[in-house]
Order: structure tokens, then sequence, then C-alpha cells
């Protein structure tokens, strides 16, 4: 119970750092793109990081427990909570350390 607390309140915010900011962009290019290629067989979670990263890069920040509930709410049934935490996880990392702790994946592009 603590746990699901934690997670709920839980803020990811967006990096001061310049460079960091342009591998996120690049990033989210890159998911859009797989989106595009794949269409219907993009899987949830790649779904999930996607629209996190879209709100992170447009607000400066995401309120993970109310995304959860405005997902939860907006995709009904077809709402996976696990992997929604888990794209939490894959882009609040992103942020803090480049992905040094995301195993598996792409991980964020190299920018100049």
């Amino acid at each position: 119970m603590v746990e699901n607390t934690q997670k709920m309140r839980r803020v990811i915010i967006l990096p001061d750092d310049e460079k960091r900011k342009q591998q996120l962009q690049a990033k989210l290019a890159e998911y859009r793109e797989r989106k595009k290629r794949r269409g219907s067989l993009f899987s949830a979670h790649a779904f999930y990081k996607l629209v996190v990263l879209e709100r992170l890069l447009r607000d400066g920040k995401v309120v993970v427990g109310k995304m959860f509930k405005e997902m939860g709410e907006s995709h009904k049934e077809d709402f996976d909570g696990f992997d929604f935490w888990d794209a939490c996880e894959v882009i609040d990392d992103y942020c803090k350390t480049g992905g040094q702790n995301v195993s598996g994946g792409t991980g964020l592009p190299m920018v100049k």
C-alpha cells in the first residue's frame, strides 16, 4: 500500500540539461516514427512511454498518479497499469541518469 501511494505521488521532472532535453526530443521522435511504422502492432508499453514523454516535454513535469487516472478513464479496459508504471520508470530514469538503469530497448539517442 505504501509503495502504491508513493507511486501515485511521484512527479517526473524535465531535466534542466539542454543536451538531455535534446535526447528526450529525439527519443519522442523515435517513438512517433515507430508508432507510424508499426501501427496496431505498436505495443502498449511503447505507447505509454510516448504519451508520458509528450506530456513531460510539453508541461515540464508529469504527475504520475494524475496521469494514471486520466489514462485509466480514457482507455478503460484497454489500460494496462503495470505497463504504464513501467513506462514512467523508464522515462524517469532517462531524465535522471540517461537510462543507466534501463535494460533492453534502444536507449536515448546520441545528440551533438
